[in-house]
């Protein structure tokens, strides 16, 4: 019985064990050095806007080496008021458009089934999720590059086309409808994630 008893000991310190070691999941929230700029283009000349505030989290597993292994949530928050441009016509009539007093969001929530492929020194990461923008919710598939720096530093960059009609907003038009945005949009993006 004593022996039963040592066996059984030695085998769930042996699970225990082998568990510890399994991943274990860690947060990073953005860090000062982030950015998104958002450009469009207009009837008179291209435009840009950019934040340098971005929030949320993701939730990363993470190996026993401190490199990711998978992508278990994400969410993006980004003040839509944060979006700064050298026109303040142009700010004014984006914020306007966006109905950033009522949605003072954008944000993206991901919905599961990552993908998250090593790349030598990179991960390729894909995450479909909701995308909420003036208070209509699409389903996008968002796709990043992102550069582990260090044990508590991953750095996270992408490029999203959207479509300003496919959230219901209507491009904005300046100077008597001289200067009309294009519907069109892309939103490039570093965020560098810290534990």
């Amino acid at each position: 019985m004593k022996t039963i008893v040592i066996k059984l000991i030695f085998v769930l310190s042996g699970l225990l064990l082998i568990n510890g070691l399994k991943a274990a999941n860690e947060t990073y929230r953005p860090a000062p050095g982030s950015y998104v700029i958002i450009t469009g283009t207009s009837t008179l000349q291209s435009w840009e806007m950019r934040s340098e505030n971005p929030g949320g989290e993701v939730v990363f597993s993470i190996d026993e080496e401190g490199n990711p292994e998978s992508l278990q949530s994400a969410v993006f928050r980004l003040n839509k008021k944060s979006l700064e441009s050298n026109r303040s016509g142009l700010k004014s009539k984006a914020y306007e458009a966006m109905d950033a007093d009522r949605h003072p969001e954008i944000v993206f929530t991901g919905k599961g089934n990552s993908r998250l492929v090593e790349n030598g020194d990179n991960y390729e990461i894909t995450t479909p999720g909701e995308l909420n923008i003036a208070g209509v919710t699409r389903q996008v598939t968002v796709s990043a590059t992102c550069t582990n720096n260090d044990d508590t530093r991953l750095v996270c960059s992408g490029s999203q086309k959207l479509k300003m009609s496919d959230f219901k907003i209507d491009p904005p038009v300046m100077m008597f409808g001289a200067l009309r945005a294009g519907d069109e949009v892309t939103v490039n993006y570093t965020i560098i994630y810290e534990r």
